[in-house]
């Protein structure tokens, strides 16, 4: 039994080897081929071996015999010509029309139309409907009426004899074409059997392909009926949202868009459906959570919904994509792509903002040393060049502040500024820095007056970075204040921490400003043609410096009424990693802040520094 196993597969291994290269692809025209090449083959070549014996053991041949012999031999060519040109339609309608021709010739010998082979003419049309083509079985029920007519025009007494021979001496013509046409049926029916199976294995192959598409795919893939309903969905949304395809069945899909949505989906299904023509949309779908109809909160997230029509079946179908992650990689390129921008920005005002600051100080140096230089009779003038001397100091002193102030901030940006923390008397370092400024203020016209409770104690902070705050907006007050103002430091202590600040009658600012001019080199009217010096540093080294306490800085302001500055320290100190120098603060404290606008932020980051008073 092994022996025949091993025969039989290797008999086919050698059918398959004649099959022709366009269907040996394909799994079913493979089974398909294979079957009608190996029949036809078989039978054939079984003709060939009987007839010499035959021929040898019982002499001539009878004619039924020849047609017999006939038919089988023609099966051949028949299956080397599939072979050859993989042409199975062309070889099952020949075979068919063989059949036809064999069955009415043993009918003509057997009786004509009163032959019982003639029944099994009805099997040629069936063997031709294996082409699949309706053409092929007319032309074979063609070929078979034809076929009756001969035989109905034609003395069946003129083709049979009156006492027809035995074929091969033994069997009656009529027994054999009998025999014949079930022969022929029995292999009709395996054909057909043949290619019903590979009809199921094909379709099976399809399935199993389309299933393991759908499982791995990225995207789902629905059918939807008329009013956007789905009637079926790819099992793929599991993966996708993490629920069956029956969530989404006939309403479920609908249910889950978000409201503000649901107009256009049903629109876009509508409108393709009408026209043919695919549309997209992102629209925003329930994920998990609650079950359609329930209320609560859920989450939504971004699909890619792409509707159009199915070219064979004229339905409306849908891909259906998960982008939520596409959109976080949009979200975040704009937000590089802004942080870009603005840093772009930020250099081309630091750039700006420094070479108009830089240039004024230079040229005062400048231009007064070189008088002095050229002075003809220095020693006579003292007074003059003592004038000169102070005039340079100044601007010497206006651009080492400057310095400093970009120092510091650099510091504060890149983390490397600590806050050394220890009990400070408040009131008294407050105090100092109004006594610092009020010479300046007296020459500007202003009253500078404090609010500052006896009682304030002391407090735990860095008393540089607090001198430094205080100066600061002491000076933008100043600056931005016209004569005849007053400015108020002011300060309260708080069941949580300490509070702060400086309030004027200043020019005020835009309340579009606000935010922005807390930034580096940031001012409400910048540009080279401002009304007041300064960096811009002024109030983003005191918004540093109090967030290094893990406090907040808060602005107030209204045009043309004034300006409030509040800082807030909370108790709990927590100091930063790195340290930055002590001396730079102290250099900043002592240099002269009336004298230089860069100690407060620039006119226009000034002018954001105040609140009405």
């Amino acid at each position: 039994m092994p022996e025949f196993r091993d025969r039989l597969r290797r008999g086919f291994g050698l059918v398959d080897q004649l099959v022709h290269p366009s269907a040996a692809q394909d799994a079913s025209g493979l089974f398909r081929h294979r079957a009608f090449i190996g029949a036809h083959l078989a039978c054939g070549a079984l003709a060939l071996v009987a007839l010499p014996m035959l021929l040898a053991l019982h002499g001539p041949l009878s004619p039924a015999a020849i047609l017999v012999f006939a038919w089988a031999l023609t099966q051949l060519p028949l299956a080397m010509y599939v072979s050859r040109s993989g042409a199975l339609a062309r070889g099952q309608l020949g075979s068919a029309i063989t059949s036809a021709g064999f069955v009415a010739g043993l009918a003509a010998l057997s009786g004509g139309l009163a032959s019982p082979a003639l029944a099994f003419l009805v099997l040629a049309p069936l063997e031709a409907a294996l082409t699949r083509r309706p053409g092929a079985v007319a032309l074979t029920l063609a070929v078979c009426i034809g076929l009756v007519a001969l035989l109905a025009g034609v003395d069946a007494n003129a083709l049979t004899p009156a006492a027809p021979d035995p074929l091969f001496g033994m069997l009656p013509v009529g027994a054999v074409a009998t025999a014949m046409a079930l022969m022929l049926a029995s292999l009709l029916a395996l054909a057909f059997v043949a290619d019903l199976r590979a009809a199921e294995a094909q379709a099976r192959g399809e399935a199993g392909r389309h299933r393991l598409l759908a499982l791995h795919a990225r995207d789902a893939v629905a059918v939807h009926e008329n009013g956007g309903r789905i009637a079926s969905i790819s099992p793929t949304v599991r993966g996708l949202f993490g629920l069956a395809p029956a969530e989404f069945a006939g309403d479920g899909f609908f249910q889950r868009l978000h409201v503000g949505d649901r107009p256009a989906y049903l629109k876009a299904i509508s409108d393709t459906g009408a026209d043919g023509t695919p549309r997209r949309l992102e629209l925003r779908l329930r994920r998990g959570g609650n079950r359609p109809g329930e209320t609560g909160l859920s989450d939504f997230g971004w699909i890619d919904f792409e509707v159009m029509t199915d070219p064979e079946g004229g339905r409306v179908v849908s891909v259906i994509r998960d982008i939520d992650t596409r959109r976080e990689m949009e979200s975040d390129r704009d937000a590089a792509r802004e942080a870009a921008d603005a840093a772009q920005e930020a250099r081309s005002r630091f750039l700006a903002t420094v070479s108009h600051e830089l240039r004024t100080p230079l040229n005062a140096i400048l231009g007064f040393s070189d008088l002095m230089r050229k002075l003809p009779q220095a020693a006579a003038e003292p007074q003059k060049v003592q004038d000169y001397a102070g005039l340079i100091h100044q601007s010497g002193s206006h651009l080492l502040q400057l310095v400093n102030d970009m120092l510091n901030m650099a510091r504060i940006e890149a983390g490397q500024f600590r806050i050394a923390v220890e009990a400070v008397d408040m009131r008294n370092c407050l105090d100092g820095c109004r006594r610092m400024m009020a010479a300046e203020a007296d020459q500007a016209g202003l009253r500078l007056s404090s609010d500052i409770p006896l009682d304030l104690g002391e407090f735990t902070a860095d008393p540089r970075a607090c001198r430094q705050i205080a100066l600061n907006l002491l000076a933008n007050s100043v600056k931005f204040t016209p004569s005849g103002g007053r400015i108020v430091l002011f300060a309260r202590k708080e069941a949580s921490g300490l509070v702060f600040g400086v309030r004027d009658t200043g020019v005020g600012i835009e309340a579009a400003d606000l935010e922005r001019v807390t930034k580096p080199f940031v001012q409400a009217s910048d540009g080279t043609t401002r009304a007041h010096e300064g960096a811009g540093l002024g109030l983003s080294v005191v918004k540093g410096l109090a967030e290094l306490h893990g406090g907040r800085v808060t602005l107030e302001s209204r045009v043309g009424a004034g300006t409030c500055v509040t800082v807030y320290l909370p108790l709990a100190q927590a100091p930063s990693t790195a340290i930055a120098e002590p001396a730079d603060i102290d250099r900043m404290s002592a240099s002269e802040p009336a004298s230089d606008a860069s100690v407060a932020a620039g006119p226009a980051q000034a002018a954001a520094v105040r609140r009405i008073a």
